[in-house]
């Protein structure tokens, strides 16, 4: 198993002293994460914080198995989409100083006014053109299942409209948690987006209390909130018994929903090894 975590979850721990870089990577390190997974804003929000990341990550040898670049490509003008595109270039940037392979470009959505399949062909449109300022610089460009729009790109059968619009250069990370948003079973996501999917992300989520607005609202109306991997409705071992079974060799990123973030990420890993060795 290639176990990463993804970065943004420690971010505030980080920034108010709470938690050290060297330490986060020192207890990753020894939980057999081998990689890590950063936010490409976080870095450049904090310099400093991401410095002293880089620098524990080099003593432990760790690797990048992706870098998130939050982006709206569809925006609501040219000079929004000119922007994403932007951004675009600066996650290509940071992959290439990372040695990293894989560029996640979360974020985008209709604008007001236009319908969810307009929405969706003009993020084909515009995946295609940020394809071409990745594929030279060998860095694969991939979308996931985005559970904050869930009625847009969230459900299998969105994302692979998209990604297929877009052309073959576009692959997928697939998030198990966030098919949930949509009102869709993680299990009955994999294989319509097997074929695209070079990253993977897994979290898990748990109702809330009963008359508790809290969570994320899908489509149907259940609220999800987030839980510890492996503890909650997410389907964690049904997906990684699939990703297993198909033979899947690309990291495996670990993004916690639970604070405190580092201990979460301690359960999340441990419970993820224990199921991926007893296959």
């Amino acid at each position: 198993m290639k176990l990463s975590v993804m970065l943004f979850p420690f971010h505030n721990d980080l920034k108010d002293g709470s938690l050290s870089a060297l330490n986060l990577v020192e207890r990753l390190y020894a939980l057999g994460v081998r990689a890590l997974e950063p936010m490409l804003r976080n870095t450049e929000d904090e310099p400093a914080i991401w410095d002293q990341l880089q620098a524990a990550a080099a003593d432990f040898g760790m690797s990048y198995s992706c870098v998130d670049a939050g982006a709206n490509l569809i925006g609501e003008s040219d000079s929004d989409r000119a922007e994403a595109l932007d951004t675009v270039a600066r996650g290509v940037e940071m992959c290439a100083e990372l040695d990293c392979p894989v560029l996640l470009i979360p974020g985008s959505r209709p604008a007001p006014g236009m319908s969810n399949e307009e929405g969706r062909k003009m993020y084909s449109e515009m995946l295609a053109k940020a394809a071409q300022r990745t594929t030279d610089a060998g860095v694969t460009l991939t979308i996931e299942d985005f559970g904050v729009y869930p009625e847009f790109a969230c459900h299998s059968s969105h994302v692979l409209e998209v990604v297929t619009g877009a052309g073959p250069e576009i692959k997928v990370t697939w998030d198990n948690g966030n098919f949930l948003l949509a009102d869709e079973l993680p299990a009955d996501a994999y294989q319509p987006l097997r074929s695209r999917t070079v990253h993977v992300h897994i979290k898990d989520w748990l109702p809330p209390p009963p008359d508790s607005d809290q969570g994320i609202v899908t489509p149907s109306g259940k609220r999800w909130v987030g839980a510890h991997i492996g503890h909650g409705e997410a389907q964690v071992r049904e997906s990684l018994e699939l990703l297993h079974a198909a033979g899947y060799d690309g990291w495996i990123s670990l993004e916690v929903g639970v604070a405190p973030a580092l201990e979460a990420a301690v359960i999340g890993a441990n419970y993820c090894s224990g199921v991926w060795n007893s296959l």
